[in-house]
C-alpha cells in the first residue's frame, strides 16, 4: 500500500518536532542550569523538601478522587445507554458531551457563585429559614475534586461507549445462553471494555493532575499552582521545570499502561457475526436509569448554567462584555478555529504514517504522540518561552503563533487518536482500491481518503477548538503582550470581583463552544452519518 508522499511526512514530522518535542527538551535542559552552569539543585529541592512532596502527594490524592468521581459517573452512563433500554437514548448521547464545553475553571466560579460564603444557596437557606451564615466549605481537597470530576467524566463515558459499541457482541449473546445478566455483564462485558475504561480514567486523572484553574479559584495548594507561582512570581524558571519532572513521571508511566492495555485492538469486526448489542430491559427499574441520567446532567450543565445566568444579571452585564471584550472573544475563536485545524491536519497525517508502515520507528513516533497529555500546561509554556524567546524567532514569539503551538502541542493527542480509529475503520483494502481507483495523492486524499475519515477529523476538530478556547494553564505564561484571550480575562476579572461580567462573559464562551460543535456536527451529520464517539475509539 503507497503512503503519503515523503515531503509531507518530513513536514508533518519536522512540524511535530518543533512544536512538540524541542520544547520539551529545552524545557528539561534548562532546568539543570543554575548561574550559569549544570547543577541538580532544583532536582534535589524537588526529592528531598518535605513541602514539595506534600504537594505532589496532595496532587495525587486531588487527581485520585475526580478520577473515582468520574468512574462511578461515567460507567454507569454509558453502559445504561449502550446497553439498556433506557429511554431517550438519542439526546443523552449529546447531553452528557455539554460538560465539556465549560471549561472546568468556569465549572469552579459556577459553583463558588452558588455555594460560596456569598452564593446563592447560603443565601436563599439563611433568608428562608434563618439560621444566618448556612455556608458549604467547598474550599478543599474534596470541592476541588468534585468540580474536576463533573469537568472531565464525559471522558469516561465517550471512551467507554466506544468499547461497548466496538466489543464483538456475540461474546455476550453466547454467554446470555447461560448466565444472568448481571454475570454476562460482570463476566463478559466489563473485562472486554476495561482497557478503555481505563483509558478514560487515565484521560480523567492526567488532567485533574494538570488543571491550574479550580485548585487555584479553591485555594487548594497544588503542582500546576506551585509551577507557576515559582515562575510568574519568583522567575525561578529551573524551578517550575524540575517540580513537574515528578507529575511528569506520573503521566508517562500512566501512558504506557494505557497503551499497553489497549494494545493493537482492532475497531472492525470484519466477519459476518450479529452486530446487534445485547440490550438488557429495565422493566420497572427504567425510572431510576432515567433519574440517574437527569441527575448527571443537572449536576454537571444544569446548575452551572443557571447560576452564571442568575450572576450575570441584566443584559447589561452582556453589553459590558461586548463593549470591552469582544477583541478577546473573536480573538480566541480565531486562535481556536486555527489551532484546531491544524491539529486535526498534523494529526491524520502523523497517523497515516503510524498506520500504513509498522516498525520500531512509528511504534515509537505513536507513543510520543501521546506524550504531551503526560506534560503539564505550565511545563509546556515553559519550554515554548525557552524555545522562542530569542531575537531570531521573536515574530514567533510576540504573535498568535506562539499561543497556536501551545495549543497544537497540548492536544495534538486527541486528533492522533481519532485519526487512527478511522483509518483502522477505513482498512487497507479500501485504501488499496483508492490507490487503483486514483494514482495522484493529493486527488485521492481530497476525494476519498479524507471523506473517508470525515467522522473521526470531525470529533477530533470538535474536541481541540472546546479544549482551545478554554485552556488557561499554558495561556497564562505565553500570551504575548498586547494579546487578548476570553479565559484569561475571566480568570483575571474574577480576582476583581466583577462577578456579573465574569458571569456574563462565561456564558458567551460556554454558548461559543456548543453553537460550532453543534453546527459542525449536525452539518456533517446531514451529508453523512456522523458519531462523535469516533473520537476516542483509539484510547
Amino acid at each position: 500500500m503507497r503512503s503519503q508522499p515523503k515531503f509531507v511526512s518530513m513536514i508533518c514530522m519536522a512540524l511535530f518536532l518543533g512544536i512538540v518535542v524541542l520544547p520539551m527538551v529545552m524545557m528539561f535542559g534548562k532546568s539543570f542550569a543554575v548561574d550559569g552552569s549544570f547543577s541538580v539543585d532544583n532536582y534535589i529541592s524537588v526529592f528531598t523538601d518535605g513541602r514539595m512532596i506534600g504537594l505532589f502527594t496532595k496532587s495525587l490524592a486531588l487527581s485520585f478522587l475526580a478520577t473515582i468521581m468520574a468512574l462511578l459517573l461515567g460507567v454507569p452512563f454509558a453502559f445504561l445507554m449502550s446497553r439498556t433500554d433506557v429511554p431517550g437514548k438519542k439526546l443523552w448521547q449529546w447531553l452528557y458531551l455539554l460538560p465539556l464545553c465549560i471549561p472546568s475553571y468556569i465549572h469552579a466560579i459556577a459553583w463558588l457563585s452558588f455555594l460560596g460564603p456569598k452564593g446563592i444557596w447560603p443565601t436563599f437557606i439563611a433568608g428562608a429559614f434563618g439560621l444566618g451564615t448556612a455556608t458549604i466549605d467547598i474550599y478543599n481537597l474534596y470541592g476541588s475534586a468534585t468540580i474536576l470530576a463533573l469537568s472531565y467524566f464525559p471522558f469516561v463515558i465517550l471512551l467507554a461507549l466506544c468499547g461497548f459499541d466496538s466489543m464483538d457482541r456475540r461474546l455476550e449473546e453466547a454467554a446470555g445462553l447461560i448466565h444472568k445478566p448481571v454475570t454476562v455483564f460482570l463476566r463478559v462485558t466489563l473485562p472486554l471494555v476495561s482497557p478503555h475504561i481505563f483509558s478514560g480514567a487515565v484521560l480523567v486523572f492526567l488532567f485533574s493532575l494538570f488543571d491550574y484553574g479550580v485548585p487555584a479559584l479553591l485555594r487548594v495548594h497544588v503542582y500546576p499552582v506551585e509551577a507557576v507561582t515559582q515562575f510568574s512570581a519568583f522567575y525561578n524558571e529551573g524551578a517550575a521545570t524540575a517540580q513537574s519532572f515528578p507529575v511528569i513521571i506520573v503521566g508517562l508511566i500512566l501512558l504506557g499502561l494505557q497503551r499497553r492495555f489497549m494494545g493493537n485492538r482492532s475497531y472492525v469486526t470484519l466477519d459476518t457475526g450479529s452486530r446487534k448489542a445485547v440490550t438488557f430491559e429495565l422493566g420497572r427499574a427504567w425510572p431510576i436509569a432515567f433519574l440517574f441520567f437527569g441527575l448527571v446532567i443537572t449536576v454537571s450543565v444544569i446548575v452551572p448554567i443557571m447560576v452564571l445566568i442568575s450572576r450575570a444579571g441584566f443584559p447589561e452585564s452582556y453589553q459590558v462584555v461586548f463593549n470591552n471584550s469582544l477583541s478577546e472573544v473573536t480573538a480566541t475563536m480565531g486562535r481556536s478555529l486555527a489551532s484546531a485545524t491544524v491539529i486535526v491536519l498534523l494529526g491524520y497525517f502523523l497517523s497515516e504514517m503510524i498506520e500504513n508502515k509498522p516498525s520500531f520507528c512509528t511504534a515509537g513516533l505513536d507513543y510520543m504522540t501521546l506524550v504531551p497529555l503526560a506534560f503539564p500546561a505550565t511545563a509546556l509554556g515553559i519550554g515554548l518561552i525557552y524555545c522562542w524567546n530569542r531575537p531570531a524567532t521573536e515574530i514567533v514569539y510576540q504573535s498568535s503563533w506562539i499561543l497556536i503551538s501551545a495549543y497544537v502541542g497540548r492536544f495534538l493527542p486527541f486528533a492522533v487518536r481519532a485519526s487512527n480509529a478511522n483509518l483502522k475503520q477505513i482498512g487497507g483494502s479500501l485504501k488499496d482500491a483508492a490507490l487503483l481507483m486514483e494514482k495522484r495523492w493529493w486527488k485521492r486524499l481530497l476525494s476519498i481518503e479524507l471523506p473517508l475519515a470525515t467522522p473521526g477529523l470531525v470529533a477530533g476538530w470538535i474536541i481541540a477548538f472546546i479544549l482551545c478556547m478554554g485552556e488557561l494553564g499554558a495561556t497564562l505564561l505565553v500570551i504575548p503582550p498586547g494579546q487578548g484571550s476570553i479565559s484569561l480575562k475571566i480568570y483575571t476579572l474574577m480576582h476583581y470581583g466583577a462577578n456579573q461580567v465574569v458571569a456574563a462573559m462565561a456564558l458567551v464562551l460556554v454558548f461559543v463552544n456548543v453553537s460550532v460543535a453543534t453546527g459542525l456536527a449536525f452539518g456533517v451529520r446531514k451529508f453523512r452519518p456522523f458519531r462523535i464517539a469516533a473520537a476516542g475509539q483509539d484510547g
